[in-house]
């Protein structure tokens, strides 16, 4: 064999190598993009699929460190028991008065008692975020009561006859005074509870809960039981 087909075999052998390395090189450069591509695509899936959360208010920070959650619901309207009350909307002045005569003792009756302890924790300057939170906030663009009153119901006549409408509005959710509370989608056992403890004296925490004395003293029992169920109805 000659020198000059020597020179040409490995010339040859060379060229081919070349050309063997650089298609490889492609389809590892190509095999990379590729996966490179798919990574990018399951990351894309991952982060379509993460929830990312409002940061929640002061108010709301505030109703689920103190467990108010716990007995009134995370929107303040299912409570954990029908003699709770439903605060979602409730007035801010009125709710920060309940707030701050529950921690004082000046309001004792019924469940409340059983807040006292909870309460005890809570500043006056976080009532104060509480009460707007529960006003502006809790439960805002749900249904708050059946929402199918009846005027020509028992309840609904006497929810006029007894003046309730003086206080807290014919739809019970506007009372004349920001003191007074919005008690339209109240739930009757709440309700009647209220009542009764107001009538006999157990709740006697304000002035106004004093006046509303002179009136429940002229309502029975049954009468009382009409009214709580027509309060239920009232939407808030």
């Amino acid at each position: 064999m000659t020198s000059s087909t020597k020179f040409f075999m490995k010339t040859t052998q060379l060229i081919l190598l070349m050309l063997a390395l650089s298609a490889l090189a492609s389809c590892t450069c190509c095999d990379r993009e590729e996966r490179q591509a798919k990574a990018r695509e399951r990351q894309g899936i991952i982060m379509a699929n993460v929830v990312v959360e409002e940061p929640l208010s002061a108010g709301a920070q505030l109703y689920r460190d103190k467990t108010c959650n716990t007995c009134h619901g995370d929107d303040g309207i299912k409570s954990l028991l029908p003699n709770y009350p439903i605060i979602a909307q409730q007035g801010e002045e009125y709710a920060l008065q309940q707030m701050l005569d529950i921690k004082s003792g000046n309001r004792a009756a019924g469940q409340s008692a059983a807040m006292k302890p909870i309460v005890q924790s809570v500043t006056d300057e976080e009532f104060a975020i509480l009460a707007q939170f529960i006003a502006t906030e809790l439960g805002q663009g749900k249904a708050i009561g059946s929402g199918n009153p009846d005027p020509a119901s028992p309840g609904g006549k006497l929810f006029k006859s007894k003046t309730c409408v003086a206080c807290h509005g014919k739809d019970g959710k506007t009372p004349v005074l920001k003191a007074y509370p919005k008690i339209a989608g109240l739930s009757a056992e709440y309700a009647k509870m209220q009542m009764l403890d107001i009538k006999n004296g157990a709740r006697a925490n304000s002035q106004a809960v004093l006046g509303m004395k002179g009136i429940m003293h002229l309502v029975s029992e049954e009468e009382i039981n009409h009214l709580a169920d027509y309060i239920a109805t009232l939407p808030r």
